[in-house]
């Protein structure tokens, strides 16, 4: 899996569907973490516990990274006992694809989806046995 990769439907779209050629319409989706984000935003704020809106928590992560006046976003609806976030970002006014680029790069690797790990293995401690150690997995 590559660092930085457009979300992808369910039915495959071509390349120019995600970025378009035209600086001032450039777009990209996202898959984005609600847990990451939400222990993004208590590490900004240095904060023990917050509201869990995930809209508020987005626009804390943004300012924090100094993008949110060049960006707006759309989330998409949730599935149900999903820790994924669907995000369709825009850029406001004209930006350089590559600048943009770089800017979601960065939201990515601050609070991007890891689908390798299913959110019921943060919730829960795993515990395996292997021929008389425990091994705890998280």
């Amino acid at each position: 899996m590559s660092v930085f990769s457009p979300a992808i439907d369910r039915y495959p779209q071509s390349p120019s569907s995600y970025w378009s050629s035209d600086e001032s319409d450039v777009s990209c989706k996202l898959d984005l973490s609600e847990s990451r984000t939400y222990d993004c935003v208590l590490e900004i704020l240095n904060a023990y516990k917050l509201t869990g809106n995930f809209l508020v928590n987005l626009e804390i992560v943004l300012k924090d990274l100094g993008v949110f006046e060049r960006l707006s976003f759309e989330v998409k609806p949730k599935s149900l006992l999903s820790d994924c976030r669907h995000v369709e970002f825009l850029a406001h006014g004209p930006v350089p694809t590559d600048e943009f680029n770089e800017i979601m790069r960065s939201i990515e690797r601050r609070v991007g989806f890891d689908p390798a790990r299913p959110l019921w293995t943060r919730l829960f401690r795993i515990t395996r046995h292997r021929g008389g150690e425990t091994i705890k997995v998280s």
